[in-house]
């Protein structure tokens, strides 16, 4: 009798050191928290000014305006300067002198400005469906964590639901065998059981912090909004505005658009030079000043431009492919998704019967050891398999949330 007393305080004593577990995810997201979270949403846009692509897109959108600017101009490169003097002065010394200044710019071949003009085109316009890519991506990482802190967020608030219901029960056999209607055995089983109940919720919430902490990394914010996205259509189909699509039919222009360049460009740029030169013949002879005109016109060899035209082909039917798999894979993926709703759906009827059947067992178990008419390893069954049966419906709960956001996903859709 006084070691189960002891066991019995030692358990109260440990449950009321336990630090109180953090607000669920629900509660969390519609208290007046400084992060003002909503929903996905608007997770999903606090995660996106935290990203690299969104941080460094005001930079590639710069640095695009100002390859055009450069291609708007009609010279190709930057203006060189040479300065020359010729004299005699280490040999004869006869008073010869000539000074020598030229000014040379680089000009465009016949249609490599255009060509060049077309490839900077395509690649602007394959900027921003980059940039929707990346969102996308993003926002498959955020819809798993959050499915994630939910399950963690059921399975901790259930481990203390049974922590309570098992101390609460070593509680009632500690009566029962101070009062000699049980034996001590069972009161030491359910001592150990409600130790047991405390481990289980110490790791669960453990659980927890560590995917709010994963939260908090991704997003900047502390709370988490429950994963509560609606259905797509009835029958929902994969469009050409998929950002995984356009953001390949945008490498494949671009692409195009560098093949493009590669055979129009096939010699280096031709340059236009402009000289002043002043020489004097002899000492005392008059100084005279003339003026050169030149044109540079560089010959394209197969030595220069094979490689860059093969190099350029090999992108494009690098980039032709990818569409081509792109396509299967959303296919493959929107298939499966479809598949993952509805094994969510049975999943969570079934693990609801369950729940229902493990509910009126516990009842009629409890009753009937409450009676005298049942023992207590049989309450005990009793008491796991409806914690088990609740655990498995809860997770069906968020699975069926997490299929659909996966079908969301699949179709290119944002929170």
């Amino acid at each position: 009798m006084a070691c189960s007393s002891l066991l019995l305080a030692a358990a109260l004593t440990f449950a009321s050191a336990q630090p109180a577990p953090p607000p669920p995810a629900s509660s969390l997201a519609g208290s007046a928290a400084p992060t003002g979270v909503t929903g996905l949403r608007e997770a999903l846009d606090a995660a996106w000014a935290l990203s690299p692509a969104a941080r460094s897109a005001d930079s590639r959108r710069a640095q695009l305006q100002a390859r055009e600017g450069a291609a708007s101009s009609w010279i190709n490169g930057s203006p060189s300067a040479a300065l020359a003097q010729r004299s005699d002065r280490f040999n004869n010394n006869g008073g010869l002198r000539e000074y020598e200044a030229e000014l040379e710019l680089p000009i465009w071949s016949p249609g490599v400005r255009a060509a060049t003009q077309r490839e900077l085109a395509a690649l602007r316009l394959g900027f921003e469906p980059q940039q929707g890519l990346a969102r996308l991506k993003l926002a498959a990482e955020l819809r798993e964590t959050a499915a994630s802190v939910a399950v963690a967020l059921t399975e901790r608030d259930l481990a203390e639901r049974k922590y309570s219901e098992a101390l609460a029960l070593a509680q009632d056999v500690e009566r029962r065998v101070k009062a000699g209607d049980s034996a001590r055995v069972d009161g030491l089983q359910a001592q150990s059981l409600a130790q047991q109940a405390a481990s289980g919720r110490e790791q669960a919430q453990q659980a927890l912090t560590r995917l709010h902490n994963q939260w908090l990394a991704l997003t900047g914010l502390a709370a988490v909004p429950s994963l509560d996205e609606a259905l797509p259509s009835a029958n929902p189909l994969m469009g050409p505005e998929h950002p995984a699509l356009q953001a390949a039919q945008a490498r494949v222009q671009a692409a195009q658009a560098a093949l493009e360049l590669s055979e129009t460009d096939r010699r280096d740029p031709m340059s236009v030079g402009v000289g002043i030169t002043r020489e004097r013949s002899a000492f005392g002879a008059a100084s005279e000043n003339s003026v050169r005109l030149a044109l540079k016109i560089p010959f394209g060899t197969d030595s220069r431009n094979a490689p860059r035209i093969a190099a350029a082909r090999a992108e494009l039917d690098a980039a032709q492919a990818e569409l081509d798999a792109t396509r299967r894979q959303l296919q493959a993926e929107l298939a499966s998704a479809l598949a993952g709703l509805d094994a969510a759906r049975r999943t969570q009827a079934s693990m609801a019967e369950r729940a229902r059947l493990g509910q009126e067992v516990q009842v009629l178990v409890a009753k009937a050891y409450r009676l005298g008419e049942s023992d207590l390893p049989t309450r005990l069954r009793a008491d796991s398999e409806k914690f088990e049966a609740d655990l498995s419906l809860a997770r069906a709960r968020v699975g069926l949330q997490r299929a659909i956001s996966q079908l969301n996903q699949a179709l290119g859709l944002l929170p």
